[in-house]
């Protein structure tokens, strides 16, 4: 697969039968993400329809021609447990959809399927963990506010008109996301996330966003304008 011909990016982390990330970015401006990477995994989800391919560039940056001529399928007996890395290339849309709903003609990847106490080695074994962390740096301040939409009901100004957050229904799923998502996240880099943005109630009233450390924790408060 040519990588002039790549129209969407698919990166999942999974450990046994639980999802600790799932990244989709589209040429065509579609942004989508689910987790952190570590378990338990975040269940809140989001997408935004961002109107240009910038996400997309900056990642397939990352990603060379030689890259795309692997295709590499590792599977292993599975004692343990498993543990899956993804990452998926699709491109050439045979029905002219270019987002949710391609049919894609074109598609290549890598995919290790691995037990946890494996001792398999290989350098795109590597690299795949490398575009996921990079790819979650992409989307870290993206996904930050799909967070408050999904847990504070809280929209942040930064985020495309066209956007879609879902979270767990119950309170006891609602507060395991957000224990599980300040636990696997960077504290030092979520100020710097709400820095400058405004944030809307359901109400619309517009709050900004602010951060006080206690110890070694963080918590956040949104204050009226």
């Amino acid at each position: 697969m040519d990588k002039s011909e790549v129209e969407q990016v698919l990166i999942t982390v999974k450990s046994g039968t639980e999802e600790a990330l799932n990244i989709k970015i589209y040429k065509s401006g579609i942004l989508a993400r689910r987790g952190c990477g570590g378990l338990p995994g975040v269940k809140v989800s989001g997408m935004s329809f961002t109107g240009d391919s910038t996400y997309f560039d900056r990642l397939m940056g990352s990603v060379s021609q030689q890259v795309l001529d692997e295709n590499i399928n590792h599977e292993e007996k599975i004692v343990t447990g498993s543990l899956e890395y993804l990452v998926a290339f699709y491109g050439v849309s045979g029905n002219g959809d270019v987002g949710e709903r391609a049919e894609w003609t074109k598609s290549t990847g890598l995919r290790f399927f691995m037990d946890e106490g494996t001792s398999f080695r290989h350098n795109l074994l590597g690299f795949v963990d490398g575009l996921a962390i990079e790819a979650m740096r992409l989307t870290d301040s993206w996904y930050f506010d799909i967070m408050m939409l999904g847990l504070d009901k809280m929209r942040s100004s930064s985020l495309p008109v066209q956007t879609l957050a879902n979270a767990p229904k119950s309170e006891e799923g609602l507060l395991q996301d957000f224990q599980s998502y300040f636990e696997q996240v960077s504290k030092k880099g979520l100020p710097g996330f709400a820095e400058g943005k405004v944030y809307v109630s359901e109400g619309g009233v517009e709050h900004g966003l602010s951060f006080s450390s206690e110890g070694e924790g963080l918590t956040y408060k949104f204050t009226a304008i």
